[in-house]
């Protein structure tokens, strides 16, 4: 097992790393800092020192995530003094997959243990597809999410501003269907934002975290490619936002719904509105993960909300750019304390 001394812990900090002490054991959470739901500060001060008690009895209580996440950081023990005949490998733990192969058709074998598995995050790469062309598309950095998006909408918003007259408002329902003009765009707009929160309460909810039987292989694979990767690796840049195909498949579907009951202009105006909620709220997901919000805000204590999600309590806060449909729905996660 690789040796620290008190020298050794303290002189990584020149190097820019930054190694916490619980239990006598040494971690070494440098890729972490800039991430950690309370802020850079709240651990960097602690380099070098023991937080057993700060993280069992401190002002903001850790889950058993938490001190899984801890574990994977795991680079050794503090010692008075060194061994020479110590080992220097840290012994792995095995898991469930094989985390050199593609992961995605292994998940569908775990069964019952697949729910447990998915809820305990890890700190890792992930690679879903052997094919490198799949792989490319099932990874999404963040700008590719406004940079195809907003001229969707905004193409949307200028062919149906164009096409506006007289249009019927509920066209295939004639008892309730009324005539009007462009003048209804500005809040068919608004509605479609608004429809997009629930929209996401509801996606996030019932179809991402929805229980796959746990001997059916093909719905604990689609699970995980729906929304389970995520929970297993929760700061993987590429799984952040939503993949554009995927995405373009589901609005086309809301779309022909849409059909259903709006005509053309009204219809395409509210789609624009829903993809603008969904625009704002990918980006947001992407903040909540990567960003650095001001300490109180109200980006700050989403942030905090949502992390609380993912290593507390996934069956609960559903939210995520807001927590609006979270109360209607008893779904509201308790107020946490706030880091010191």
């Amino acid at each position: 097992m690789p040796q620290f001394t008190k020298e050794d812990v303290e002189s990584a900090k020149k190097d820019n790393r930054t190694l916490l002490v619980k239990n006598r054991r040494v971690f070494d959470i440098s890729n972490f800092v800039n991430i950690h739901p309370g802020g850079k500060e709240i651990v960097t001060k602690w380099h070098g020192k023991d937080v057993s008690t700060i993280m069992e009895k401190g002002t903001h209580k850790h889950s058993e995530n938490a001190y899984r996440w801890l574990e994977q950081h795991y680079v050794g023990d503090l010692v008075e003094e060194k061994d020479e005949n110590a080992s220097k490998e840290i012994p792995q733990t095995p898991d469930l997959v094989n985390w050199s192969e593609p992961v995605v058709w292994q998940v569908g074998h775990l069964g019952a243990k697949y729910h447990d598995w998915v809820d305990s995050p890890v700190d890792r790469p992930l690679r879903l597809f052997k094919s490198d062309f799949v792989e490319y598309f099932s990874s999404t950095n963040w700008y590719v999410i406004p940079v195809f998006w907003i001229p969707v909408i905004v193409m949307i918003l200028l062919t149906t501003y164009r096409g506006y007259s007289e249009i019927v408002f509920f066209q295939s329902l004639p008892f309730i269907s009324f005539t009007c003009s462009n003048v209804v765009m500005i809040p068919c707009f608004v509605f479609g934002i608004f429809a997009w929160t629930f929209l996401e309460y509801a996606l996030h909810r019932w179809l991402f975290h929805a229980s796959p039987p746990v001997s059916s292989y093909w719905l604990i694979t689609l699970h995980f490619l729906l929304h389970g990767q995520h929970h297993k690796v929760p700061f993987d840049k590429g799984r952040l936002v939503f993949p554009v195909v995927p995405a373009v498949v589901m609005a086309s579907m809301l779309y022909s719904l849409l059909a259903v009951f709006l005509d053309t202009p009204v219809r395409h105006t509210v789609l624009a509105g829903i993809l603008a909620g969904y625009l704002a709220y990918d980006l947001t997901h992407y903040y909540l993960h990567y960003g650095s919000p001001s300490k109180g805000g109200y980006f700050y204590n989403l942030r905090a909300y949502h992390v609380r999600h993912h290593f507390q309590n996934p069956e609960l806060g559903f939210g995520i750019s807001s927590r609006l449909w979270d109360y209607p729905f008893n779904t509201l996660l308790t107020k946490v304390k706030k880091y010191e």
